[in-house]
């Protein structure tokens, strides 16, 4: 038989939506519009084939929510009162709330194995990128790659952006590549460059993209005519690459 979609003002969608199945809701109701009565009159009632049934009552009979006695060897089911339903949700939350901090921990452990990955398109995407890094309340954060092009794309937001840094004296770390365009640009955004350490790779590659270090993100920054930025966040990754960044350090110029 086909599932039915039923009205939420329905006490059968409001059965499933507290736990129970299509099934189980229909062989409640029907018990309950009954009162006592057989498997077969509640087969009848609630449309379902009778073998069907009994399983259903066994359910609902482990739940709580029915019961049964023999008379003249039959048995005769009886619907528990509605209002078990409320005892068993709340048996359900104590339950999750007593599991909770288990759950979890095994969240965060997942997080640290399965990178979780973000992709900004478009300026305001990057504005959200570059916002995230001073949101993260770190002292400084790390990037290589890059031959400042932000500034060719959203240059007030930039402006306003490194004021802010400043203010909250977040250490900026970069490596630039070796362009007359990069050094040139380092030296026109000098005031921008307070709380700043930069050196230069032996790279000649005017290049639009950068790698962003902080926190335990990673994010891949691509500074061209339709920008985008790549967030990926773990742990792991974070802490390689600022290894790496410390690797490139050493062997770039003032």
């Amino acid at each position: 038989m086909p599932s039915i979609i039923y009205d939420m003002n329905d006490p059968l969608a409001s059965l499933v939506k507290s736990g129970l199945s299509e099934k189980e809701a229909r062989t409640y109701v029907a018990c309950l519009e009954l009162g006592d009565s057989t498997a077969s009159d509640i087969a009848i009632k609630s449309g379902l084939p009778r073998t069907l049934v009994y399983d259903l009552l066994e359910r609902l009979i482990e739940a709580g929510l029915a019961s049964y006695a023999v008379k003249n060897g039959k048995k005769y089911f009886l619907a528990a009162d509605p209002r078990e339903l409320l005892r068993i949700l709340r048996e359900k939350e104590s339950a999750i709330s007593a599991i909770l901090p288990s759950l979890q921990v095994l969240q965060k452990e997942r997080g640290s194995v399965r990178p979780r990955v973000t992709i900004y398109g478009g300026k305001e995407g990057m504005k959200s990128v570059m916002n995230d890094i001073l949101h993260s309340r770190v002292q400084a954060f790390f990037a290589y790659g890059s031959s400042r092009s932000s500034y060719d794309v959203i240059p007030a937001f930039m402006d306003e952006w490194h004021k802010k840094r400043i203010k909250k004296r977040v250490e900026m770390h970069v490596i630039y590549n070796n362009t007359p365009q990069a050094r040139q640009k380092a030296r026109d955004k000098a005031a921008s460059l307070q709380y700043t350490k930069y050196r230069f790779m032996p790279i000649a590659l005017e290049s639009p993209t950068a790698t962003v270090i902080y926190a335990n993100k990673v994010i891949l920054q691509s500074w061209t005519r339709e920008p985008f930025a790549v967030m990926i966040e773990n742990a792991e990754m974070a802490q390689n690459q600022k290894k790496y960044f410390e690797q490139l350090w050493k062997i770039a110029a003032p």
